[in-house]
């Protein structure tokens, strides 16, 4: 619940052993896009950081890959976390799996590229992990260094995420189909 997300917050930053004694500004929440907990949060006064795992710049089909956009659209999760971006000075960090002929099409990064232009945003570009019974693959190495070059050429920053613990199926998605 927000509840619980907002106490660890608090709690975080504490002293060991009540807490982990590790800054506000070094946590990250992580959301799909529930806009009210969103505006809240950037209400807060805190200094964490905002993560938006939008994997698509169109309602059709992030629609059909994220259904909590069904209730909040891409529009509408995008202005609560442009919110937030100026209520707290953060940057907001648009992640991104890439997932091969699915959302890495060259013009849905120059889609995603006009909703970011001139936001405090960047974009975490995720290599889709290998899982054993996933209808999905990585895209193409080709296909997403042309996604992301697509957004660094309209100025968007971007990172792209390593893809830490595959071999031993420890990454991200592979312990839960391990399980």
């Amino acid at each position: 619940t927000y509840a619980c997300v907002l106490t660890a917050i608090r709690r975080i930053p504490e002293p060991v052993p009540a807490g982990l004694g590790i800054s506000q500004r070094s946590v990250t929440v992580s959301t799909v896009g529930l806009v009210p907990a969103i505006r809240k949060l950037a209400a807060e006064g805190l200094a964490v950081r905002l993560a938006v795992s939008l994997h698509a710049p169109d309602d059709g089909l992030r629609d059909d890959l994220v259904p909590v956009n069904r209730r909040w659209k891409v529009a509408e999760v995008l202005d609560a976390a442009f919110g937030y971006a100026a209520a707290t000075g953060r940057r907001v960090s648009i992640e991104y799996a890439m997932i091969r002929g699915i959302n890495d099409h060259a013009w849905r990064a120059d889609l995603l590229a006009s909703l970011l232009a001139g936001r405090l945003a960047h974009v975490n570009l995720i290599p889709l992990n290998p899982t054993p019974g996933s209808r999905w693959t990585a895209s193409d190495p080709a296909v997403a260094a042309e996604f992301q070059r697509r957004l660094v050429s309209a100025g968007i920053p971007v990172t792209v995420r390593d893809t830490r613990g595959t071999q031993i199926d420890g990454a991200c998605g592979q312990l839960a189909a391990a399980g």
